[in-house]
């Protein structure tokens, strides 16, 4: 079995300074949007920072941010104006944040100012991927190594697709 605390060498995006989320739940997922709902549940509220005034809609609350980068990125969604776009066309998030939605620069100053904890979500979205591939028999064997350098990868590509729409305006 393998845990959902990365090795500390693993990866240099977690702080030092902070204590790791513990990505724990007494039901197993069975979708990926349980496994990120899980994950996001378990992030203590003081590790978010918000990105829009405290009276903002439910579209713009850290854990709604979360919760959709998380699942973006685990279904490699990169770019914040890709995400904006699915946010803006998901008839069920339009209705959930009654026509409300972040655009592509709050959904870039939010990875960059939460990039640790939507590191830790994306690990433990990405963890139970894996072990799907592992049960259907798609991979024989994952470790946490793998997981973390996935997850790492992922907030890396989703900064340069960012940039690269930046510096094409």
């Amino acid at each position: 079995m393998t845990t959902f605390e990365p090795k500390r060498n693993a990866c240099a995006t977690p702080s030092p300074n902070r204590a790791a989320p513990i990505y724990r739940t007494t039901d197993e997922p069975v979708s990926l949007v349980q496994a990120v709902q899980n994950a996001v549940h378990e992030i203590d509220e003081r590790m978010l920072h918000r990105v829009a005034r405290v009276d903002a809609g439910l579209a713009f609350q850290p854990r709604t941010l979360l919760a959709m980068l998380t699942f973006c990125y685990a279904k490699e969604i990169y770019g914040s104006e890709q995400i904006e776009d699915v946010m803006r066309r998901d008839l069920n998030f339009r209705r959930l944040c009654q026509n409300e939605f972040p655009d592509a620069h709050l959904i870039r100053r939010f990875r960059r100012d939460n990039r640790e904890v939507i590191y830790w979500c994306v690990m433990a979205a990405l963890q139970f991927l894996f072990e799907q591939k592992v049960a259907d028999g798609t991979v024989t064997k994952i470790n946490d190594l793998q997981v973390a350098e996935e997850a790492k990868r992922r907030i890396t590509m989703a900064m340069f697709i960012d940039s690269m729409e930046l510096n094409g305006d």
